[in-house]
């Protein structure tokens, strides 16, 4: 077995590459040693006893800086909020912008838990086209003449699900049209400690437009549920309320935690692992199923294009009858348009790589066969 396995919890008769969830190193025990020291702390009541800033306690924001700064974001500590994840930073910052009614704009492809969001909140949410540099700045363009959009969610880094990185230009181009139309940007940028040379954020380059997310829970752990977001100077106070309405504030022990890990550099050392785990596994799936992946930077997941002449709920099916998951494009649509005949697999999860081998050979042998007759219909 490869090094990095980690079978736990795995259903032996069905190899799940559906679910976003990444491979933890095993071979190093840091969160037990790290809760035992911090369970020796003289000065652990304190941050139990007492609440604390909804924003977040002073040096946990100023590690939080630290830690963006790592994606390529330079900011100042009064600048980031903690929150309870990157999910709850983005319905704080999706809360404390919009109202409900108010379009926003997104990819067309996404991330799914988006529309949970704007079904919660109550928004409009209009998808609009990609092409292989990310978001298209004319269709942007076009929406905010037409719509009076309030903000515009994107992934520049690594886009769920279709693992794009947006290039400079085009960054440069949504950033303009933005402060143009002054439309707020939320930039997810969960997946920016990924790049070993990270591109300037939204955030960098339009600062007073643009709420920026960043979390733990690919980068460290799922369930951390630690995020930051780095709001325009003039907006903190109200992402700091809009935490204090939903949750007073992010438990100050995980936030304790978490910077512990940032100023010790152990979350450094957990990010080189799964960078060098991330990128074997995706050497692995670019090599098995080259004939139908484009070359693509090293991500968690990649965007698999069906070819004819598969259509994708055949392919989802007749993939789960071999034993593989994947997930439909259907997902991640927004709006009523026509899915691409398309399916995400994940290289993470508690697979082992032998095990992820396997899943990615039979989706390879799937593909190659082209899809079973139907004999429901004569």
């Amino acid at each position: 077995m490869h090094e990095g396995a980690n079978d736990e919890g795995d259903d032996p008769a069905l190899l799940d590459l559906s679910k976003g969830r990444l491979v933890r190193d095993p071979r190093e025990p840091t969160l037990r040693r790290s809760l035992e020291a911090l369970s020796r702390r003289p000065d652990l009541d304190r941050l139990v006893d007492f609440y604390q800033p909804a924003a977040g306690m002073a040096r946990h924001r100023a590690a939080g800086a630290s830690w963006v700064a790592r994606s390529g974001l330079e900011t100042d500590a009064d600048r980031v909020v903690i929150t309870s994840g990157a999910q709850h930073a983005a319905a704080v910052v999706l809360a404390a912008i919009t109202r409900p009614g108010d379009l926003v704009l997104t990819e067309e492809v996404t991330y799914a838990g988006i529309k949970s969001l704007a079904g919660l909140l109550h928004l409009q949410l209009r998808g609009l086209p990609l092409d292989e540099d990310g978001l298209k700045p004319d269709a942007f363009e076009a929406a905010c003449r037409s719509g009076a959009p309030r903000a515009l969610f994107c992934m520049t880094n690594l886009q769920n699900p279709t693992g794009r990185t947006m290039p400079l230009a085009r960054r440069r181009e949504i950033a303009a049209i933005a402060s143009t139309h002054d439309v707020a940007l939320v930039e997810d940028d969960v997946n920016g400690f990924l790049p070993t040379d990270p591109l300037p954020p939204l955030a960098q380059l339009a600062p007073a437009q643009t709420y920026y997310i960043s979390g733990t829970s690919k980068s460290l752990a799922p369930g951390l549920r630690l995020g930051y977001v780095v709001a325009p100077a003039h907006r903190v106070e109200r992402i700091a309320a809009t935490i204090r309405a939903s949750t007073w504030l992010t438990s100050p022990i995980l936030a304790e935690l978490v910077t512990g890990w940032i100023e010790s550099g152990e979350a450094d050392e957990m990010v080189a692992w799964k960078r060098s785990e991330t990128a074997a596994r995706h050497a692995l799936a670019e090599e098995i199923l080259a004939p139908w992946l484009s070359p693509g930077p090293v991500s968690f997941h990649r965007w698999l294009p069906l070819p004819e002449p598969w259509r994708t709920e055949t392919f989802v099916a007749q993939a789960r009858a071999r034993g593989v998951m994947v997930t439909p494009s259907e997902e991640f649509m927004i709006g009523r348009d026509s899915a691409p005949h398309a399916v995400r697999v994940c290289l993470g999860a508690t697979l082992s790589r032998d095990r992820l081998e396997e899943g990615l050979r039979r989706l390879a042998m799937l593909l190659a066969q082209g899809p079973e007759p139907s004999l429901a219909v004569y």
